[in-house]
Order: structure tokens, then C-alpha cells, then sequence
């Protein structure tokens, strides 16, 4: 094992911010993670415990509640009642209890919309709440509750939150996901990692992570709180009553210790002079000591966790903490942001990426007049594009960025752009991808508008990094020069692997700046020194569509105009059903185009001498075919040109055609060919590897490329599984570039929401590869749908041990360890590590040898610009191309933070309130009206927004920035409670309650109690009739042995 950075300074005072020190880094390798909910995966349906923590007797039809699980349980309740409040664009909700999240989307924005979006955003949420059990931020108890540091948790937690709203407000909102996940694990670790739920609590604790709330009543380091527990001290075993009697008594809070937890560097371990309790479970070591055991609640195993049989009361209420944690973050941001976090806005943003140099004149123009009918159509169609994103570039200047939700904003700023300057051929339209990614929403559509080469080619892999972080598709629209001898002059020209290689030698320590204030109407500009190489290909546009989904395009100057076109298309997140890359001869491919299909797109990119597509029903459209003269039901020319051909048909003007469809077309230089479908029903795969080594295993996601040597499983996604009625699933693979496909077993086939595939690494592809999945839908048709990113198999893995949260001021010189493992044989890698604003970013070394499994920790050092705005942020991207050629990437978010800001949330002076004493049943609580006067206060920034819970139309009237609020509030008896939640311009919290009594039943009978009544009374009758009949018999049994004795009398007396 090889370190690049030793221990020193590692007292709690070595640093406030846990990013800025070096010195727990080189015990990153050394530590087991802890936390408590387990994160994903323990239980696998077609494997089971693949990390053997479950009792065998286990059984399997028992609901565990991940951390997965909790937060999407979460979000499905925050998004529904979202969903109720916020009325849609066109039509109405209808809610209905139990909906799934893809069953609520749909009622919201109708069958035909992708949820796509959104459930990436919801798998990037969860993610990084399992993420949080990995490697340091896991061995820290302050990120998970634990070893009694309830304190320090709520400090992290209160910090954390500013940054959440901000990077939400700044349209950051991959970073905001990042951080809201990391704090979601937090909170949900409160009820499982603490004796909460044991104290008796059956609802959740509302002061988790709020600004001025803190933890009064918590046992001291010197106090006793847990008692022997034999049973468990091997690690499997039930500890039900193992915390001391005083502490239950006391109700004071108390949580478990493990002996492999580091704080600031330091090594926390369970005292041995006081009975603490312990985490417990067979990966704890401290469970041998001291009072033996532990109370964590993370599985409801006994051979993981002590106290399993509260497993599921410690889930409920974190699912119930989280809801209401994000209900917060939802007034803390509004409605707009919020429903741009999630993804779920059905549209895409559109960027535009625009070289500005003289040359591109005609581009320039061909643009505005695009976008002013884009303004036109905004205010027409229903879900226009999402955002709209202009980032111009020259030389040596790029930015600023224009983002607004309106077009006619990017209009006015194209209408102040000039096509000037230049001079040489490259240009840095990477730098400016880079602003412009950095900028751009997920699942956005970017169009890269240039006749340049590339001029900065060592930022390639960092724009390729975060275009596949963000899901962006990126279409790069090139005119080309007739000196270069035609379209494909210079996509034929290659670059040797190696002189690229040796580029990252030179050029790492290039300082670029860019505008770092540039969101929305900014119009500051930037310059960026030169890069001292330039790389004279197209080449790697070309790679740059390829991985992330999208197509080059090519065109000469007086066919601009109609390529622009493809911006005024209505844009959707469009499923692949087929594509090829680099087509050279006649192809003909049949696809199957199902019934959840609404719009099918093809589009060829390249000349082509003939290309056909044929319907099931036998319909034959010429594709190469002039516009207009092609006249079919549902057909429609998007584009055409001698280089570009787009075409939609909509599938509801052909019904009949549903089936296998034919495309050919014969190209006459290198094409390529995509068919899209607008559809709800598409794929989300992504990869996990198991965390074994950890207290709390489970599947962590792979952020970059999968890694030979390392076990991984593909989690197929399947969004719209929930409404649309597939039959099964049938196949799965892994398509090369070459057509070849791999299959991966698939034991289940019935359509589920996600499917664990284990990949056979040592057999997958050595060259680009995307997913392909069969099946049939519902009416029996078959269906195919192809990933749009691919991904490749690299021999190495990059991450940041300390987190991928990373934060400082302006000026700030922050020093963050970044560890590369190599899992092949012995290899080299280039370490580059660049930013997406231009700041000064260093790696102490550039180039590292490793031998198989080993592992270096490397410093980045970056020093945020000291004009950069406050509550803005920033993308940090690293790096490491193998001498093969391959890349491992890692990305991390940055958030600029003020200096002396405002970090006290506001508050409420309360006065005395008119009782409700004698009207708090619910037969007189409606006649009596109850009063109190609330002064809001905030003494720092001021107010910003404020909402009740329950809510009111009686808000205050106030001026943002008022530091003082006055209200008069009024409500009747039968709502005595009053919850304020109130949001500072800092973005601090201040909760205020008012409780003014409990309600209780009165005379009135409730439903319950009524049919209690109607029960009894019936059962009543029933008795009361039986009696009589019983009395009946028994008087008729009476008369008649009585006539019978005295018949026998009377014989008697005659005898």
C-alpha cells in the first residue's frame, strides 16, 4: 500500500471545515465505515444475503427497510402531496392512496410523459445517502449520530442545510441532491443509531437538523448507560433489555459506540471506564467490551442487529422524519426549484454552446432567428424546454452564461453578440462546455455550435465526465470549412493515444478562469491564458456525441440555417431503440417499435446516397426524399440537409404499425443513425459494487466507469414499469461498438421496477459498450431499448475519501485527497484535475505507478477565486487515463460559502393567547375561535418566506428583508396547534410552535364508535331473541310433563 500523505496535526483543533485536512487521509484505508441503516442490496432476489447477515431462519417475506427504501418511501409521500397542492399544467390530479412515484407522474403530466428524469434524480438522492457509509464520512460517528456526539451531528446537519438551499437556488441541483442525501442519512440514522425509539417515542423528533434546536436531556461521557448482554457479544444475539433502567427513567438520549470510528483523524473508540452501550452486530468490535451487545435497529435480523425486533418502529419514523425534512427544503427553495430538483419538469433544458468567432457569422444568425421562434412557440406548447442556457466562446475569451426560463432572454443576449475575432483555427470550446455542463440541469439537450477545432483537448475527459454525471446529452453541430476537403476530412484525422497522454504533463497547471457569477443575465467576461498544444481533429467531437448519447452534425455555411432547426423541435428526455456509430456501407437494421411508443424520431447523421424506413403495414417512406414531397399519415421533416436527415412519425396516426420496422440507408462518408422513441417506458442502468469490508455492507454505486477485477452488479431500471403492463423481460446485454452483444443471465423475468444483474467483468467487452434490453409489452409487442451513454471498462478506480461535498470562501486554499486504486496488473496513470470555472487546481503527482491493488492518495489543491460570489458553486473533476488509454473519472461539488455570514436562523416572541378551554371536543371545538399575537424576528438578513403547518390564507403581509414581522393570528379550537416554519435570506430555519391544547372527542359519536354501538345492539337482539325462544320451549317442556304427571295421577288414583 502506498500513501502520499501521512498523519499530522490530527488534534480536533487541526481544522474546522473536514475537507480542508490532510491528516485523516492516510488512515482512509485503514478504518472499517460505520453508520446505521444499511444502504441497498443486503437481500438480492436472485441471491439472497450476499453478505451473510442474516440469520438462516431469516425469513425472506420480512420488509427491511434500507436507506433506499426509507428515502424513496419518503420522496413518494413529499412528491404526491406536491402533487395535490401545485395544480398541473393542463388537466387535473387525482390522488389516490398507496399511488407509486411513476403512477403519481403520470395522472400529473399524463401517460405519455418519461419519468425518467426524476427517478435519476431520486437515484442520485439515495445514492448518495448510501454513500455516506462509505470509507470516512462511515467511520465518522458525527455524519450517523453516533458514539454520543448528538451535538456535532446537529452542527453538521444546521451547516449543511444552507448549502442544500443554495446550491438549489443557484440551479446546481445534482449538487444539492448530493448534499440533501448525505443529511437524509443523518437523520434517518437518528432512530436506529440512538435509543429514541426505545425511550418510548412514537413520533418523530421535529428538532433533527433545525437551526437553534438542540439535544437537552443526552447521558455525559461519565454516565453509565447499557448493561451486560451475553447473548450478543459474538455478534449475534437479542439485547432487549440491555439499557440501564436510570436512563430509560431520565429519558435521556444515548447512542452506540464502535471501536473503529475517527474524528478530526483521531481514533474514537467505547470507553472502558463507564458502561456505554455499542453499535453491536458482528462487525463491531466493541461489542466484546465493556457492557457487552449493542441497540443498533438496522436489520430486523438478530444476527446483525441487537435490538432487530424495533427495527421497523426505528424505520417508520425515519421514513416520517424524512418526508417532513424534505417538506422543508421544499418552503425553503419554493415550488419552482423544488420541482427542478427532483427532475421533475417533463421537458429538457436546452444549451447552446456558441463559438463566436468571426468566421461563425452565419451561425449567429441562423440561432437568432431559431430562438426568436422558439419565443413565439414558449408561450403555445405546454411543457416548453425546461430552462434556456446560452455560453458564448472566442479567443481566449468564453462566457459569461445567460440562463433564464425564458427564450426571450437568451434572445436579447444572442442580439448582443458579435461573430469577431480569432485568427488561429482552434478555439476553447471545451472550457466552455465546461461552464456551460457545470451550469446545465440533468438529462438537458446541448448543442455545440462551431467550425474550430479543439484548442484546450486536455479538458476532453473532465467535459466527459460531467456530461455523464448530469445524464446531458451533447450534440455537437459543426460547420466545416472547404480547406479541410469536406465534411469528413477532418473526423478521419486521428491523434496518437500517447502525444494526448504526454498533453497531460503540459497543460494540467493551465489557469483558466472563467466568469463565476454568470447565472442568468451576468454579461462579465473572462480570459483563459492559451494552452500550449492544440489538437488539429474532429475526432474527438465525434467521441464526445458517441458517449453521451448524442450525434455530430455536419454542415456547410448555407445549410446553417436549416440544421438550427433541430432547436425548434419540441424536446423530450427520447428513449433509443437503436443507434449506430461510424457506419461506412449499406446497413439495414429491423427494429421493434411497441405500443408504448408515441413519436418515433430517426435521425442519420452524414451523407447518404438512398435511405429507406418500412412500417409493419408495408408503408415505404424515402428518407433521402426532398421535404415535402414525402406525404404520410403522421410523417413529419424535422430536418434535411446533405448531411442531416430527422425525421418524427407519430404512432397515433399509425396504429396498425406497431411492430418490427426496417431501416436502410447506404452512406456515402461515415455515418451514424439513432432512432429515438418519445415513450415513457426506457432503462436506467447503472452499476454497484458490493462494500463488504464495512460495518454497515452494502451496494455503493459506481460513479465513473465499472473497474476489471472488482465484483459488480447492473441495476436495470425500468421506468413506467409501474403503468405499463409489460409481459416480460427476456433479454439483457452488453453491446460493443462493434455490434457484438453479450449476454447477462437474467433469472427473473417478469418486469420489475429494478433487476440485479452480476457482471462477469473478467468477460465484458474491452471496447465501448451500452445496455440492451427485450422483452414483450403488454399487447404482445416486442420492444427494444439501448442505453444512451455508454460506458467502458478501466483498470483503475478514483474517489474522494473525505466526501465528494467539498466547501470553502472565496480565497479559500483547500487541500483534498483523491485515492486511485489499480485493480489490473501493474500500470501508469496520468492524474489530471481541472474545475469547471477556470480556478487554480494542482495534483501533487501527475503521473503514478501502481502495482495490482494498490492504492495512492493524491492532494488536490485548488484555490477557490477570491472574486467568486458567495453561495454560488463549482465542479471538481479528477482523473486517470491508464496507458491503455482508459479513463477512471470522480467528480466532487463545491460550494462557495460567505465569510462572517449570517448563520442564525429567526424565531418568535410569543404572547399570551385567548383559551380554549371548554370547547376542545370535537362536538364544540368549531363554536369558539381562539387568538394570539406572534412577532417573527430575524436579526440577521432578514425574512424571506414563511408557511404554516396547518396552513392558512392568514399569512402576515411582509416585505422580503423585514426583520421584524408582526401577526395577528386567529383560528378555531379545533385547530390548537400552530407550526411556523421560517426562511431567512441567508437560507437559515427558524421553527415556532404554538400548542394551545389537545381535542379530544366530545359527545358526538365518532364513525368507530357508532358502529360499536350498531355491533352491540344487534348482538343484543340476537341474545335477547334466543332467550325468549329458549324460555318458549323450556314453559311448552313444563306444560306438558305436567299434563303427563297428572294423566299418570289420575291412572294412578283409578288403579
Amino acid at each position: 500500500m502506498s500513501l502520499s500523505l501521512r498523519a499530522r496535526n490530527c488534534g480536533p483543533s487541526a481544522v474546522r471545515s473536514f475537507f480542508l485536512f490532510p491528516c485523516v487521509v492516510a488512515l482512509v484505508l485503514l478504518v472499517i465505515p460505520g453508520s446505521a441503516f444499511l444502504g441497498r442490496g443486503t437481500l438480492l432476489p436472485t441471491e439472497g444475503d450476499i453478505f451473510g447477515i442474516y440469520c438462516p431462519e431469516f425469513d425472506r417475506g420480512t420488509r427491511v427497510w434500507h436507506h433506499r427504501e426509507i428515502t424513496r418511501e419518503a420522496v413518494r409521500r413529499v412528491i404526491g402531496k406536491y402533487f395535490q397542492e401545485v395544480p398541473p399544467a393542463t388537466g387535473s390530479y387525482d390522488h389516490r392512496e398507496g399511488m407509486t412515484l411513476e403512477e403519481s407522474y403520470a395522472e400529473y403530466y399524463g401517460p405519455d410523459m418519461s419519468p425518467k428524469p426524476f427517478l435519476h434524480s431520486l437515484s442520485y438522492l439515495v445514492d448518495a445517502a448510501v454513500q455516506a457509509d462509505h470509507g470516512l464520512l462511515g467511520a465518522d460517528p458525527r455524519y450517523h449520530f453516533g458514539s454520543e456526539r448528538f451535538s456535532e451531528s446537529q452542527t453538521l446537519l444546521v451547516g449543511r442545510w444552507r448549502r442544500i438551499i443554495k446550491a438549489s437556488q443557484a440551479g446546481d441541483y445534482t449538487s444539492a441532491l448530493y448534499l440533501l442525501g448525505l443529511s437524509l442519512t443523518a437523520i434517518q440514522d437518528f432512530y436506529s443509531h440512538t435509543n429514541w425509539v426505545e425511550l418510548g417515542n412514537t413520533e418523530f423528533n421535529h428538532d433533527v437538523g433545525v437551526n437553534g434546536k438542540d439535544f437537552k436531556n443526552v447521558a455525559s461521557f461519565q454516565e453509565g448507560t447499557c448493561k451486560d448482554c451475553p447473548e450478543a457479544a459474538d455478534g449475534a444475539g437479542s439485547c432487549p433489555n440491555n439499557l440501564l433502567q436510570e436512563i430509560l427513567d431520565s429519558d435521556k438520549l444515548t447512542s452506540g459506540y464502535t471501536n473503529d470510528a475517527f474524528v478530526d483523524g483521531n481514533r474514537v473508540e467505547k470507553p472502558l471506564s463507564v458502561d456505554k452501550c455499542s453499535h453491536g452486530g458482528p462487525r463491531d468490535r466493541s461489542r466484546r467490551v465493556g457492557a457487552r451487545g449493542g441497540i443498533n435497529k438496522d436489520l430486523p435480523t438478530a444476527c446483525f442487529s441487537p435490538h432487530h425486533h424495533l427495527h421497523h418502529q426505528a424505520a417508520k419514523q425515519a421514513v416520517q422524519a424524512s418526508e417532513y425534512y424534505l417538506n422543508l427544503v421544499r418552503g425553503g427553495v419554493g415550488d419552482e426549484v423544488f420541482s427542478r430538483l427532483f427532475g421533475l419538469h417533463p421537458t429538457p433544458a436546452l444549451v447552446i454552446i456558441l463559438d463566436t468567432t468571426d468566421s461563425m457569422d452565419e451561425e449567429l444568425s441562423a440561432l437568432i432567428h431559431s430562438v426568436k421562434r422558439l419565443v413565439i412557440q414558449h408561450s403555445t406548447v405546454t411543457y416548453p424546454p425546461a430552462e434556456y442556457i446560452l455560453v458564448p466562446f472566442n479567443d481566449p475569451l468564453y462566457g459569461p452564461v445567460t440562463r433564464s426560463q425564458r427564450p426571450d432572454e437568451i434572445y436579447l443576449a444572442l442580439t448582443q453578440l458579435q461573430a469577431i475575432g480569432g485568427g488561429d483555427e482552434a478555439e476553447l470550446s471545451m472550457s466552455a462546455l465546461l461552464l456551460g455542463l457545470h451550469h446545465a440541469p440533468p438529462y438537458s439537450h446541448l448543442y455545440l455550435f462551431t467550425d474550430a477545432s479543439i484548442k484546450d483537448p486536455e479538458l476532453f475527459d473532465t467535459v466527459v465526465t460531467l456530461a455523464l454525471a448530469k445524464s446531458v446529452k451533447v450534440t455537437p453541430v459543426l460547420t466545416m470549412p472547404v480547406r479541410f476537403g469536406g465534411i469528413t476530412g477532418k473526423l478521419t484525422l486521428k491523434e496518437d493515444v500517447e502525444s494526448h497522454l504526454n498533453s497531460y504533463d503540459n497543460d494540467s497547471d493551465s489557469n483558466r478562469t472563467a466568469n463565476t457569477s454568470s447565472l442568468r443575465l451576468d454579461k462579465h467576461s473572462s480570459s483563459s491564458r492559451r494552452p500550449k498544444r492544440q489538437l488539429q481533429s474532429f475526432g474527438k467531437y465525434s467521441e464526445l456525441a458517441e458517449r453521451t448519447g448524442g450525434q455530430i452534425l455536419e454542415t456547410d455555411s448555407d445549410k446553417v440555417t436549416e440544421t438550427s432547426r433541430i432547436l425548434e423541435e419540441e424536446q423530450y428526455p427520447m428513449a433509443v431503440l437503436w443507434r449506430e456509430s461510424y457506419v461506412t456501407s449499406l446497413t439495414k437494421v429491423r427494429v421493434p417499435v411497441d405500443s408504448l411508443v408515441r413519436q418515433l424520431e430517426v435521425s442519420i447523421a452524414g451523407g447518404v446516397s438512398t435511405a429507406h424506413l418500412i412500417s409493419p403495414s408495408g408503408t415505404r417512406f424515402d428518407l433521402a426524399a426532398l421535404a415535402g414531397s414525402v406525404d404520410h399519415m403522421g410523417y413529419t421533416v424535422v430536418a434535411f440537409t446533405p448531411y442531416l436527415i430527422q425525421v418524427r412519425i407519430n404512432m397515433a396516426q399509425r396504429q396498425k404499425d406497431f411492430g418490427e420496422w426496417t431501416l436502410s440507408f447506404d452512406p456515402t462518408d461515415v455515418s451514424s443513425a439513432v432512432i429515438y422513441a418519445h415513450t415513457p417506458m426506457d432503462i436506467l442502468p447503472a452499476y454497484y459494487t458490493p462494500d463488504a469490508g464495512s460495518i454497515q455492507p452494502s451496494l455503493q454505486r459506481v460513479m465513473g466507469q465499472p473497474s476489471t477485477g472488482q465484483d459488480t452488479y447492473l441495476d436495470l431500471v425500468i421506468t413506467g414499469v409501474d403503468t405499463a403492463g409489460l409481459r416480460l423481460i427476456d433479454s439483457v446485454s452488453l453491446r460493443d461498438e462493434s455490434g457484438t452483444e453479450l449476454s447477462l443471465d437474467v433469472p427473473i423475468k417478469s418486469p420489475r421496477r429494478n433487476t440485479y444483474l452480476r457482471l462477469p467483468t473478467r468477460r465484458l467487452p474491452e471496447e465501448r459498450f451500452t445496455v440492451v434490453v427485450t422483452g414483450e409489452d403488454g399487447a404482445g409487442k416486442r420492444f427494444r431499448r439501448e442505453s444512451g451513454k455508454g460506458w467502458e471498462l478501466v483498470e483503475s478506480t478514483l474517489s474522494f475519501p473525505l466526501g465528494r461535498d467539498i466547501w470553502g470562501p472565496p480565497g479559500a486554499n483547500l487541500i483534498i485527497p483523491v485515492a486511485i486504486t489499480n485493480s489490473a496488473a501493474p500500470n501508469t496513470y496520468f492524474i489530471t484535475a481541472y474545475d469547471a470555472l477556470g480556478s487554480q487546481v494542482r495534483v501533487n503527482q501527475k503521473r503514478v505507478q501502481l502495482g495490482r491493488n494498490e492504492t495512492m492518495t493524491l492532494k488536490v489543491t485548488m484555490v477557490i477565486d477570491p472574486q467568486a460570489l458567495p453561495h454560488t458553486t463549482n465542479s471538481l473533476i479528477v482523473t486517470a487515463t491508464s496507458t491503455h488509454g482508459h479513463t477512471a473519472l470522480a467528480h466532487a461539488h463545491l460550494s462557495v460559502t460567505a465569510v462572517g455570514s449570517d448563520v442564525t436562523g429567526p424565531y418568535c416572541d410569543m404572547y399570551p393567547r385567548t383559551s380554549c378551554d371548554g370547547h376542545l371536543t370535537t362536538d364544540t371545538c368549531s363554536s369558539l375561535e381562539w387568538s394570539t399575537r406572534i412577532t417573527i424576528r430575524d436579526d440577521g438578513d432578514g425574512i424571506e418566506r414563511l408557511d404554516t403547518d396547518p396552513v392558512t390564507n392568514n399569512l402576515p403581509y411582509f416585505t422580503i428583508g423585514d426583520h421584524i414581522v408582526e401577526w395577528q393570528y386567529k383560528a378555531k379550537c379545533c385547530q390548537p396547534h400552530l407550526t411556523i416554519h421560517v426562511y431567512d435570506r441567508a437560507s437559515n430555519l427558524g421553527v415556532c410552535q404554538i400548542d394551545n391544547g389537545n381535542v379530544s372527542g366530545g359527545d358526538n359519536l365518532n364513525t368507530g364508535e357508532i358502529a360499536g354501538i350498531a355491533v352491540g345492539s344487534v348482538l343484543g337482539l340476537v341474545v335477547l331473541v334466543l332467550l325468549i325462544i329458549f324460555i318458549v320451549i323450556r314453559l311448552r317442556r313444563s306444560k306438558k310433563e305436567n299434563i303427563t304427571l297428572n294423566r299418570a295421577a289420575s291412572r294412578t288414583s283409578a288403579e
